[in-house]
C-alpha cells in the first residue's frame, strides 16, 4: 500500500497548496479512496500542512473516516486587535504557522460530508483537526448577518462519531465550527476570535466534550450552542465578551468550571426546556462594553432557567455595570431567572455586586429551592411554592 501520510507541499496536486489548498486535499482525498477500496483496507490516513500561509479557493470535502488534518500550530493572532491599532512597529501582522485563509464569501472551509444515509452506510469515524489556523480574512462586529461574510471554518454535515478538534485556531469567520449529529465528540484546547459563533453542536448528540477552549467575542451569536443532546460535559471554557452558552432541548448537561465575561445578560441560557443540568463552580461576570445593541435585557438573567430538576450550585456571580447603563431604566438587574419548571436548586452560591441585583422565581416555575444564594432582599418570588433560606 502506498504511504498514508500526504504532505500538502509535496503531493503532485494540480495546483499548489499556497494558490488552492482545498483542491490539493480534495486531491489527495480522492487518492485516499483509490488506495482503500475494501470495507476492511481503511485505515485512514494523515494529511499534513506544514507552517506556512496558504489559500483555500475550493472547499475541502472529507468523506473518509479516520483521517486526520493537521498542521504545526494554530498560529492565532486577534485581528481585530490588529485592526484597530496602529501596527506598524509589529514584528508580525498575519496569523503565523500552519495558516489557512478562506477566500470566497459563503464559503465553507472543510465540509465533512458522505453521500447517502448514514443507517445504510455507516457513520464517518475518527475525523480529526488540529493544530492549524482557519482564518476568514476580514470581516466586522457582530460577524453576523449585514456584517458577517457568511464563511464556515470547519462544518460537519453527515452523521459521526468521535470527531476530534483540537488546538485549531479560528478567526474572522461567521462560524468556526458546526457539527450536526455527533456522538462521543471531543472539542478541546482551540482559540476562537472575532467570529459570529463558536461552537455550534446541531442535530443531536451523546456523550461529548466541549472543554478547555478559548472563545472570544461571539457578539450577534453564541460561543457554545447545543440542541437535542444528552450528557454533555462543557467544562474549563474561557467565554469572554459576548459569552452566552445556549442550550435548546439539552438534558444531563454538565456546565462546570467555566469563566464567562459578557457584556450582555443570558450567559447560560435554556432556550427550551432543559432537565437535570448541573452548573456548578463557574465564574460569572457582567460588564459594560462595546459589543453594540444587547440581545436581551437585564432582567432577562445571567442564568436563564427553563426545565427540571436543573441544580446552580457553588457559582460566583460578579455583576458591575452602571445604573445609568441598566436596560429598562431603573430596573434591578437579574442574577438567575428561574423562568419555568420543577424542583430547579439554587445552592452556595455568591453574588458580587455594585448595585442591588436579585434572583427571580417566575410564576410558572414550581417546587423552587434557593439556599444560601442571596441576602433576604435578593429574591423575587412570584411563585406560590418557592422554599428560600437566605445568605446569613
Amino acid at each position: 500500500m502506498a504511504s498514508t501520510v500526504y504532505d500538502v507541499t509535496t503531493f503532485p496536486a494540480s495546483v499548489s497548496p499556497q494558490t488552492d489548498i482545498g483542491q490539493v486535499i480534495n486531491e489527495i482525498v480522492a487518492d485516499i479512496h483509490a488506495q482503500q477500496t475494501g470495507q476492511t483496507t481503511r485505515p485512514g490516513a494523515v494529511v499534513y500542512i506544514p507552517p506556512g500561509h496558504y489559500t483555500l479557493q475550493t472547499t475541502a470535502v472529507i468523506d473518509v473516516g479516520f483521517l486526520t488534518i493537521k498542521g504545526s500550530g494554530h498560529g492565532f493572532l486577534s485581528e481585530a486587535i490588529r485592526d484597530d491599532v496602529d501596527h506598524s512597529a509589529w514584528v508580525e501582522t498575519l496569523p503565523g504557522s500552519s495558516h489557512v485563509q478562506i477566500a470566497n464569501d459563503g464559503q465553507v472551509g472543510f465540509l465533512v460530508n458522505r453521500a447517502g444515509d448514514p443507517a445504510t452506510n455507516g457513520r464517518l469515524n475518527s475525523v480529526v483537526f488540529q493544530d492549524f489556523c482557519l482564518d476568514g480574512v476580514s470581516s466586522s462586529k457582530p460577524y453576523v448577518g449585514a456584517n458577517g461574510n457568511g464563511k464556515t471554518g470547519i462544518r460537519f454535515e453527515y452523521d459521526n462519531d468521535a470527531v476530534r478538534v483540537e488546538g485549531m485556531g479560528f478567526v474572522y469567520l461567521e462560524e468556526a465550527l458546526t457539527v450536526r449529529n455527533a456522538d462521543a465528540y471531543f472539542i478541546t484546547n482551540n482559540f476562537i476570535g472575532e467570529c459570529g459563533n463558536g461552537v455550534r453542536m446541531i442535530g443531536g448528540s451523546i456523550a461529548g466534550r466541549i472543554t478547555n477552549n478559548t472563545i472570544v467575542t461571539p457578539w450577534g451569536g453564541d460561543s457554545v450552542f447545543v440542541e437535542n443532546a444528552e450528557n454533555c460535559v462543557i467544562n474549563g471554557n474561557s467565554l469572554l465578551w459576548g459569552a452566552r452558552i445556549q442550550c435548546k432541548n439539552v438534558h444531563r448537561a454538565v456546565v462546570t468550571g467555566n469563566k464567562l465575561v459578557s457584556n450582555f445578560s443570558g450567559m447560560i441560557v435554556h432556550e427550551t426546556p432543559c432537565h437535570e443540568h448541573l452548573i456548578s463552580g463557574n465564574h460569572f461576570r457582567r460588564i459594560f462594553g462595546d459589543g453594540g445593541p444587547a440581545r436581551n435585557d437585564d432582567l432577562y438573567g445571567m442564568v436563564h432557567l427553563d426545565g427540571d430538576d436543573n441544580a446552580v450550585s457553588a457559582n460566583l456571580f460578579s455583576f458591575a455595570v452602571d445604573g445609568a447603563d441598566i436596560v429598562p431604566s431603573g430596573a434591578t438587574p437579574t442574577v438567575v431567572l428561574v423562568k419555568s419548571g420543577a424542583r430547579n436548586f439554587l445552592s452556595g452560591n455568591q453574588v458580587a455586586a455594585n448595585l442591588a441585583v436579585r434572583h427571580v422565581v417566575d410564576a410558572s416555575a414550581t417546587d423552587t429551592k434557593v439556599l444560601w444564594s442571596g441576602a433576604s432582599g435578593q429574591l423575587e418570588d412570584l411563585s406560590s411554592s418557592t422554599s428560600f433560606v437566605p445568605t446569613p
